[in-house]
């Protein structure tokens, strides 16, 4: 079975997804958006000013394909180069929302008339799909539908009670999203429907689309994995002397549960005993920023590497998400033997051992949160101690065990179906994509 992988960003899960295929010789193409090649944009770069090189060298890199070979990617880049500067660079969220609504449908529509040819199946991800769904179903294709993220409806309920409870969340920008959403929700749906196959995340992504009623049958979850871990503990136990560091990776946002950390943040009053250092996009309004508290820094953005080195020392990161279909971040900072505090909004969450190697939360429970900041305050050994169980469980769970629990689970749903999926025996090929 010739299978084509789409998706207009450059995500891991979707690269690993091509490369599970690619690994069993049934990888027709990973059709995605703009994509880094450091041969083919050196000439652009050099000649940029140097205060601005820099930062596109680092934005580019961001989109570099690196799990299958540059011969098998097949790119449309302008629309989406477009959407990812003026989500990194624009003040105004509403022009990139315009591009990213725009660049979706377009690339799906791509895919539909160029790329089902002398396939079997296609595997596409959530608003991405639509066009090239109903073009595989008159041709008898089928399709795996990647699910990335929670009900849709589901979240936004979250975010309506949160600025019901916090107004000042609310932003000028409301109105324009809350008159697309029908529409938007209306065509999520309609590709789910047409999914032979649906492939969740995680437990919390899956059982969220089945109380938006989602045919369970359909529907799988494959946890995503961590990436390649540190070999031993870097950070040495004298460190517990020091002050609790703590770290914040991901936007800086309500999904993300933010409000609730700066909230907790100032009732802890660790003064000199703690700090944190939070490391993503600002997406929620100033006003409630402001004053940033005791001991906290805001980073932004930085490229992995820098973010990795911050995991080894730190003695724990905190993610109070309200909603994550996964949040990849609790398994990349387990590959840094980092503990992690999360909620049980967090798909990731299926991963942890109360205690062992981090600790779960309600969501949306400031009070909780301060409790368990309060609890890596006074119990430093043993939160050092956790740090090598988060490694190991890590070491556990790589992409290779994801792709081949995802190849398992794809052959068996598609027969379930009525396909005669097949895909042959693994193979190896290089961790990084040729050319």
């Amino acid at each position: 079975m010739r299978v084509v992988v789409t998706y207009p960003g450059n995500v891991m899960d979707a690269q690993q997804a091509a490369r599970a295929f690619h690994e069993r010789g049934a990888l027709a193409a990973f059709v995605t958006g703009l994509v880094f090649n450091e041969r083919s944009t050196a000439r652009l770069i050099t000649h940029l000013p140097n205060s601005l090189r820099e930062r596109v060298t680092k934005e580019l890199g961001r989109r570099a394909i690196t799990q299958v070979p540059s011969s098998m990617v097949v790119s449309y880049p302008w629309l989406e180069a477009l959407r990812t500067a003026l989500s990194r660079f624009a003040t105004n969220p509403i022009y990139a929302d315009m591009i990213w609504d725009l660049s979706s449908h377009r690339f799906d529509r791509h895919v539909a008339r160029r790329h089902l040819d002398g396939v079997q199946a296609v595997h596409a991800f959530e608003y991405t799909a639509r066009a090239t769904f109903e073009q595989a179903r008159r041709t008898g294709i089928a399709t795996i539908l990647a699910m990335p993220s929670t009900d849709s409806k589901e979240f936004d309920a979250i975010k309506t009670r949160e600025e019901s409870r916090f107004p000042g969340l609310r932003t000028r920008h409301y109105r324009y999203f809350a008159d697309r959403f029908a529409a938007r929700y209306e065509h999520r749906r309609a590709e789910i429907a047409l999914a032979d196959l649906i492939v969740a995340n995680s437990e919390v992504t899956k059982q969220s689309h089945v109380r938006a009623g989602a045919d369970p049958a359909k529907i799988v979850a494959v946890p995503l994995a961590a990436p390649p871990g540190i070999d031993a503990i870097v950070k040495p136990s004298t460190d517990l002397g020091r002050p609790l560091s703590v770290v914040w990776a991901g936007s800086i946002s309500i999904r993300k549960g933010a409000h609730y950390f700066f909230d907790a943040w100032r009732v802890l009053r660790a003064g000199n005993h703690a700090n944190a250092s939070m490391y993503g996009r600002i997406l929620l309004p100033e006003r409630i920023l402001r004053p940033i508290p005791e001991g906290l820094e805001v980073m932004g953005s930085v490229p992995q590497q820098e973010l990795f080195a911050a995991f080894e020392r730190s003695d724990v990161l905190v993610f109070p998400t309200l909603a994550d279909g996964f949040g990849l971040v609790i398994t990349e900072a387990f590959s840094r033997g980092l503990p992690v505090i999360t909620t049980d909004r967090a798909g990731g969450s299926d991963l942890i051992e109360h205690g062992r190697n981090g600790l779960i939360v309600p969501a949306a429970d400031p009070a909780a949160l301060v409790e368990a900041l309060r609890w890596c305050l006074d119990n430093r050994d043993a939160l050092y101690q956790m740090r090598f169980q988060a490694l190991e469980t890590a070491r556990r769970w790589q992409w290779v065990d994801y792709r081949r629990m995802l190849i398992d689970k794809i052959t068996k749903g598609l027969r379930n179906a009525g396909y005669a999926a097949e895909f042959g025996p693994e193979i190896r090929v290089s961790d990084i994509a040729a050319g």
